[in-house]
């Protein structure tokens, strides 16, 4: 889509827009980073509730899972910019547009393992760190195996090929728990004798 296209599309002349947005990859750089900042907040605010009930036990990780694959697929629009945001959009702006996005992504990554991890407590703060980071990186490959083509629809429809027919929402919840789980088990492993070790 060119910037012509998408000033028609909010109504607004092409100028007007390029005084905002110096291009395309700026504008949807900027849609990412509210998008973004909009999902960490519901996040923040989930956590902060669940960590702050008393009489609560504390969250399971299916729990989360599910919140968060609930937040983060609620919008598809975001897990797509964040498909193209390093193939596309990061090679195409400004250095310091560029850099100061990495660091509102950063912070919102760091700002929410605290958080989690205040709401989980046999998670870390750095395990929290690591399990969005590592969920950020699940949700870039989802979407390019979720977002097919109606072509490629129709040839994972082939007899066998029914493996490559994945639900983003219910596969995001999966690696959520998945990651989540194998966070805490590396933090805090099981002794020898559980894991099947002879002493």
């Amino acid at each position: 889509m060119r910037m012509a296209d998408l000033a028609r599309e909010a109504g607004i002349a092409k100028g007007t827009l390029y005084l905002y947005f110096p291009s395309k990859e700026s504008l949807f750089l900027a849609l990412l980073d509210e998008r973004l900042a909009a999902a960490f907040a519901s996040l923040k605010a989930g956590f902060e509730a669940a960590s702050s009930r008393e009489g609560r036990l504390p969250l399971t990780s299916g729990e989360i899972a599910r919140e968060v694959a609930a937040i983060l697929s609620s919008d598809l629009s975001l897990p797509r910019l964040l498909a193209v945001l390093h193939a596309e959009l990061e090679k195409k702006v400004a250095y310091a547009e560029a850099l100061s996005f990495k660091r509102r992504l950063a912070a919102f990554i760091m700002d929410s393992g605290a958080e989690l991890s205040r709401a989980y407590p046999a998670l870390s703060p750095e395990a929290g760190r690591k399990f969005f980071l590592f969920l950020y990186a699940q949700i870039v490959g989802l979407v390019h195996l979720t977002d097919i083509s109606p072509f490629m629809e129709r040839i994972s429809s082939e007899p066998g090929l029914e493996v490559f027919k994945l639900g983003f929402a219910q596969t995001l919840e999966e690696s959520a728990r998945l990651i989540l789980e194998g966070l805490i088990n590396t933090e805090y492993p099981p002794p020898a004798a559980e894991k099947g070790v002879k002493p």
